[in-house]
This record gives C-alpha cells, sequence and structure tokens, in this order.
C-alpha cells in the first residue's frame, strides 16, 4: 500500500500569496515545557480521569477557557461566553439475565465481561432480547458502489444479528484495499442494523479486526454510556454488544455452523444471511440521567475584511473516562496521551497565534470537545449546531494523542490524500525538511475514530495527524514502545504522564501543524475534497 501512495498525486494545495513561512516569528512560543505543563494538569489525579459531565470535566473546561483568555483569544461560544453546552443522555445498564444462547446443539450461558459486553441503545428503563433469533450478516455492510449488499432483503425485524468487524479484504480492487472505510467500523454495523430494524447487533471482536486487544472493550461494560438527546426519527436498538471470538465460535456451533466457514463465504459478493437456528435471551435495566457538559471555543478574528468570515476549526478532545473499576489498585484512568496531550499541543497553537502580528485572513476556532470517548459526541454535536455558519467552515484540524517519543523526520497523516489538505501539509513538511506520509495502519479505520470525522461527515474538509516512526534517534527502540502504548496503555488507568516522555517530536509537529492552519486560512482557495472522495458529495 505504502508502494502504491508514492505514484498518488497529492491533490493541489490552496492558492496562497503568503509568506512561505508565516510562523517564523512566534513559532518558539511552542515548548516542551509548555506541553508538559498542560499535560500535567490535565492528567493529574485532582481531574479524576475527566470523566463527561464530572468535577474534572468542569475543572479541565474552566482551565482550557482561563488559558485561551490568557493567551489573547475572544469567546467563540454561545452569547459572548466560552462554552457551547452540551446536553448528553448517560444510561447505565445493569445485567439482570445474562445472555443465553439455546440451539439444536444445547445451551450456552455466557458471563459478561468475560465473553461479551452489553449496552442499551435506547433511554427505556429495560433493554432485552427475548428468544430472539440471531442471524450471521457477515460484515453487515451494504455499498451499492461496490455492488456489495451482505443483507439482500432479509426481514430483521426482532432479531440479533451477528456482525464481523472490518470490511472485506480478499480482494483488493474493493473497498480501498487494507484501507478500512467507515463500513468497517463498528459504529457503522451498529448503525446499519438498527437502520433494518434488529433488535440487537454482535460484533465480534478480533485483534486483528479491532486493532485493540479485548481488554478494551471489556472496560467499557456495565460504564455509563452517553449519547446526544434521541430523536423521534432516530433508529434505535435495545442492547449494542460485542463478543469475543471464542464466544461468537461457541454461538455458531450450538446451531450446527462452523465460525471460519461462515466468514470464508462473507469474504464475498456471493454471501446471504445466515439464519443460525438459534435463539438469544438478555436483559437489561438502565439507569437513565441528563449530563450536562460543554464544548469550550476560543476565536481568532480573521483580518481580512471578506474572508473572516470564514473558519478553520481546530478540534482536540477534553474529555477521558473518568473513574473506572480499578487496575492494579488505580481506578483514575488519567488519559495523559489520550487526550491531554492533544489538549496541550492545541494551548501551544493558541498561545503563537495570539502572538502573531498579522492575523490570518480568516478566523481561527479552537475548539475543545467534549465526550469523543463517548462516539465523538461533543465534535457531532459541534458539527451539526455550529457556532459559525457551516457552509462557512472550510476546514477542520484535529488534534488527538501527539508525539511523546522523540524527534522523526516524518509526520503521519491518517486520511492521506482525501483532500487538499495533504498538499498543504506535503508543502509545509517539504519546507521543513521533513517528510509527510500516509497512516501506514490505514487497515485501523482510523479516520474514523477521532473528532475530525464529524466534520468529514457534514462535508467539511478534515486532517488528522500521527506521530511519524522515523526517529532520528534509536529508530527501533523507539518504535518498539511506541507500538506497545495500544497494548498496555490505551484507555487503561497507567495511561499518565511521566517525566521522561521525549517532547521533542511534540514541539517539531506542532510548529508544522501550526504552519498549515495558518497557510489554510491565508490561501485564496478554500480547501476541496479529493475527486471522487466518499464525502466529496457532501459539500
Amino acid at each position: 500500500m505504502i508502494a502504491s501512495l508514492a505514484l498518488l498525486v497529492l491533490p493541489q494545495a490552496p492558492v496562497t500569496t503568503q509568506d512561505p513561512n508565516p510562523v517564523a516569528s512566534v513559532e518558539h512560543l511552542i515548548t516542551k515545557e509548555g506541553i508538559a505543563a498542560c499535560v500535567r494538569y490535565l492528567s493529574d489525579d485532582l481531574l479524576e480521569g475527566r470523566g463527561v459531565g464530572t468535577r474534572g470535566d468542569k475543572l479541565a473546561r474552566r482551565y482550557l477557557a482561563s488559558q485561551m483568555e490568557l493567551f489573547g483569544m475572544k469567546p467563540g461560544g454561545l452569547d459572548g461566553t466560552w462554552e457551547q453546552p452540551v446536553s448528553l443522555f448517560g444510561i447505565t445498564a445493569k445485567v439482570l439475565i445474562p445472555m443465553t444462547v439455546t440451539g439444536p446443539k444445547g445451551k450456552a450461558v455466557f458471563t459478561a465481561p468475560k465473553d461479551y459486553t452489553a449496552e442499551s441503545g435506547h433511554p427505556g428503563a429495560n433493554s432485552e432480547w427475548k428468544d430472539a433469533d440471531v442471524v450471521f450478516v457477515g460484515y453487515g455492510i451494504d455499498a451499492p458502489e461496490q455492488k456489495w449488499d451482505d443483507y439482500k432483503g432479509v426481514d430483521l425485524k426482532g432479531k440479533v444479528v451477528l456482525v464481523m468487524n472490518n470490511d472485506p479484504s480478499s480482494d483488493p480492487n474493493l473497498f480501498a484495499g487494507p484501507t478500512r472505510l467507515y463500513y468497517g467500523r463498528w459504529s457503522y454495523k451498529f448503525e446499519e442494523a438498527a437502520r433494518r430494524g434488529a433488535v440487537g447487533a454482535i460484533v465480534i471482536h478480533t485483534t486483528r479486526s479491532a486493532g485493540y486487544p479485548f481488554q478494551v472493550i471489556q472496560n467499557g461494560h456495565g460504564r455509563e454510556d452517553f449519547w446526544l438527546p434521541f430523536k423521534p426519527a432516530d433508529a434505535t436498538m435495545a442492547v449494542r454488544s460485542w463478543c469475543s471470538e471464542e464466544a461468537a465460535r461457541k454461538m455458531a456451533a450450538l446451531g450446527g455452523h462452523d465460525l471460519d466457514a461462515l466468514r470464508k463465504v462473507a469474504e464475498t459478493r456471493a454471501f446471504k444471511p445466515v439464519p443460525l437456528g438459534v435463539r438469544v435471551n438478555l436483559n437489561m435495566s438502565n439507569r437513565v440521567r441528563r449530563i450536562d457538559s460543554a464544548n469550550v471555543i476560543g476565536k481568532l478574528e480573521g483580518s481580512d475584511a471578506e474572508l473572516k468570515s470564514e473558519a478553520v476549526v481546530v478540534t482536540a478532545h477534553f474529555d477521558h473516562l473518568g473513574i473506572r473499576a480499578p487496575k492494579k489498585g488505580d481506578s483514575i484512568y488519567n488519559g495523559a496521551l489520550d487526550n491531554a496531550s492533544g489538549c496541550a499541543g492545541m494551548l501551544t497553537l493558541v498561545r503563537a497565534c495570539g502572538a502573531l502580528k498579522i492575523r490570518p485572513k480568516r478566523t481561527i476556532l479552537f475548539t475543545f470537545v467534549t465526550a469523543e470517548e463517548s462516539g465523538l459526541l461533543g465534535s457531532l454535536y459541534f458539527a451539526r449546531n455550529p457556532t459559525y455558519p457551516r457552509k462557512k467552515i472550510v476546514a477542520n484540524y484535529n488534534l488527538d494523542s501527539i508525539n511523546i517519543w522523540g524527534a522523526t523526520k516524518d509526520i503521519a497523516m491518517v486520511g492521506y490524500g482525501k483532500n487538499s489538505l495533504t498538499g498543504v501539509a506535503d508543502k509545509v513538511a517539504r519546507r521543513r525538511g521533513r517528510v509527510l506520509i500516509a497512516n501506514p495502519d490505514v487497515s485501523l479505520g482510523l479516520f474514523y475514530r477521532s473528532d475530525h470525522f464529524s466534520f468529514a461527515r457534514v462535508g467539511i474538509p478534515s486532517a488528522y495527524f500521527k506521530a511519524g516512526s522515523d526517529f532520528y534517534v534509536n529508530k527501533r527502540g523507539k518504535n518498539l514502545v511506541k507500538g506497545a502504548y495500544t497494548r498496555t496503555r490505551y484507555h487503561q488507568p497507567n495511561d499518565e504522564f511521566h517525566d521522561k516522555w521525549d517532547l521533542r517530536g511534540a514541539v517539531e509537529d506542532m510548529r508544522l501543524v501550526l504552519e498549515c492552519i495558518i497557510v489554510t486560512a491565508n490561501a485564496d482557495d478554500a480547501p476541496k475534497w479529493s475527486p471522487g472522495d466518499e464525502f466529496e458529495k457532501l459539500r
């Protein structure tokens, strides 16, 4: 895939007549010390993991607003404030009757969260599957442009689907080859099953298809899940579930089926849904409450009489997982890398922009969003209800988990080639003696897993950078440590700040991002989606 990307013609960067290095006078304000200080505070135990609607949530919001005010921003929220209120539903589900599957080959009772996890998909007092038929639907994808339909018109009303994670990989000419599209995301699986009237969906977890171990899924079981207020037209399901591969194998066997054989057929267009011949029971009670949080927004007004009516939005999520069941005696999920680091990076951008002698032509909105870990809810709310006219928002740059491992020659771009921001970043990287690469983990579907996706969904070109891998020092060792993060620290209590973090790479990356933002804000032409991209039609 990397070899083929080398032949990719980059989308043309917007035309600009500005200074080739418009941030030279302020980029020195982006420092290791500034980043470290912000991460230390936001990931301190005092903030209790910054859970949505908690005391830590409020402390983080106050801190971020005060820092933006200190660095010269103006309030960009509602009614001249720093905040855009975001109301949420919190739903905590408790299993009353565990998942029980009965078929011609016997009966099995599954244990949560050892074998499966379950969350409610609606705000009712109770969620259940009562003798619901289970249908294996392969990847659960309906993609007319790919001539792919896993559902084939099957009636799913009142039924539960068992569905594979990811998208088909047997044909490199389909579904962008190894690059995961939104069809491969678990959220799409749930959404599509709900649209078709299913009362539930069970996503089969494998580490390869998810990109993280089952323990990450298990951490979510029994916790409070957050939702934007439900609308009457919203398609909902009683229960949304994940299960281990072993549990899925046992479930299929109870109906006389071999899971591997089912999955093999599901790699082809010829696949048809397979009723497993088993029935599933599950009953949960729901505790529902209303929660108030907010996005925190600062504004640097543009200097051009006409273009200041347009805006570049920069985002980073400030929430994390809060307090949960302890692991090795620690119950606070501090979220230092994910995403106190992104907030710290953005505050350094704010500081630098506040010191610019000549403001960029377009307005810049620095937006710290809530509830990313709950399904990108804060950014989704902003994208649906922007504080700036949506048609006037020309681009989004997102920061989520910055480089803490050291300086690299390269910097990775998630969604490389999807829009003309790729051309901007490539030009800036080259000028800085660096190399822009496509994110190598294309199979993880990272473009759909952070807040920039909320902007893409409403047609706004967006970009998301990840740490590179071509380290100047101890390349092999640093890549081993970097790679171990997902396995050992991601969404765990030990995602904490350490003085041993090497923030030189973060400094260089943030200076590059700063220049990309300013170039975009000064460009004569607004960014565009690449011809034929999945989001082009939405602009």
